[in-house]
């Protein structure tokens, strides 16, 4: 990582693709991109490729807008029970406290960017995920530690009891 001359936010801030984090969380590869360190806390961003019939359940954010930019494949949202589908171009911004879930739908793979609004939420993946190279595939069924360190970082699911 190469950060311009500061001493409180960084001028500017290259990430080489090297230096990418890299976690599975809930069945998505994620690799952060940048997190609030490297963007003096206004955001994070992250690449995550999610299989046919993966996703998220249904959850809010309490701290932080989400923002989603499909770069291939097709994915299925319920916005509090509105249904939109995006496609690869399409955008989706949801504010903090909309309830949300999504899916991606056949037939291919889907990559999407995902920023958070203020950074920070990078911290939960890397605590909740599990640090994977690229490629490697992990179960859903290991998405317990999801629930289990969500409401720490302000991510409530529907599902989750705490």
């Amino acid at each position: 990582m190469l950060v311009g001359m500061s001493t409180e936010t960084p001028r500017y801030t290259i990430v080489p693709v090297a230096q990418r984090r890299a976690y599975w969380i809930g069945g998505q590869h994620q690799a952060v991109i940048a997190g609030a360190a490297e963007t003096g806390k206004r955001y994070a961003l992250s690449h995550s490729t999610i299989a046919v019939g993966g996703g998220a359940a249904e959850h809010h954010h309490s701290r932080e807008a989400e923002a989603f930019y499909v770069i291939a494949g097709t994915i299925r949202f319920s916005l509090e029970g509105r249904e939109v589908i995006l496609n690869k171009g399409d955008f989706l911004h949801a504010e903090p406290g909309l309830k949300y879930s999504f899916e991606v739908l056949p037939p291919d793979t889907c990559e999407v960017l995902i920023l958070y609004a203020p950074g920070g939420l990078e911290r939960f993946i890397a605590e909740a995920g599990i640090a994977a190279a690229d490629g490697e595939a992990r179960s859903i069924a290991e998405a317990q530690q999801v629930f289990d360190a969500a409401p720490a970082y302000g991510v409530h699911y529907a599902a989750s009891k705490k």
